[in-house]
């Protein structure tokens, strides 16, 4: 079953209005730090920022791929499976990958720099797409998230004991909830329920919402 098969349109719709705040507020919080960016040259606030702009990109794609689905149904086009599986498949795996790994190393910079951070996450990126793509499985790309967000948890729990917390912390903790919760929500529709899918995206949204208002308040 694809990871965006759905059969009703209120379905359709809360997945698409979810979406399209999901990539407005990642969108905002990318542009709202340009200029926190541009006065520190901080590598951190850097890899933070394209954080968000990976997870929108990973999003968008997401809503095309529901909006092409919702063409094909309200207008009964025979819309080729293969094209459902380009879209959420790769490209959204591939962004939200990097969004992951561009989050772990806003956290792990100072101890351990790198050169070409995104040619080798790109590299770890795009075997992870094209391996789930090959083998026609979804799960295979959470289950690789998943890992990675643990190595992400991890490198949050050194930072908060080597540090004291501060606010950029919150938003790290939030963030890594958020994604917790989406890799719920962006797996096959059969292992969860609308009901239960719908309460995942509302805490998704109230995360966002309170990076996107903390970041606000640090730009004002």
């Amino acid at each position: 079953m694809p990871p965006y098969q759905l059969n009703e349109p209120l379905r359709l719709f809360v997945e698409l209005s979810y979406t399209l705040i999901v990539v407005f507020l990642c969108f905002r919080i990318f542009y709202k730090t340009e200029e926190i960016y541009d006065l520190t040259k901080y590598e951190g606030v850097k890899y933070f920022r394209i954080t968000f702009l990976f997870f929108g990109l990973a999003f968008l794609f997401r809503f095309l791929s529901v909006f092409v689905l919702l063409m094909g149904i309200t207008f009964d086009l025979d819309i080729s499976m293969y094209l459902f599986r380009i879209f959420p498949l790769v490209f959204n795996g591939y962004f939200s990958t990097m969004a992951i790994l561009s989050l772990t190393y806003s956290m792990i910079w100072k101890e351990f720099e790198m050169k070409h951070v995104l040619i080798v996450s790109n590299a770890i990126a795009i075997i992870i797409s094209g391996i789930a793509f090959f083998s026609r499985s979804y799960n295979l790309i959470i289950d690789a998230q998943a890992v990675l967000l643990i190595f992400t948890i991890i490198a949050v729990y050194k930072y908060s004991i080597s540090k004291r917390i501060s606010q950029i912390f919150i938003l790290y903790v939030l963030f890594i909830l958020f994604w917790i919760v989406n890799l719920l929500t962006l797996g096959p529709q059969r292992f969860v329920p609308f009901e239960i899918q719908t309460i995942f995206q509302i805490i998704s949204i109230a995360v966002i919402g309170i990076i996107y208002l903390k970041v606000s308040k640090w730009t004002k």
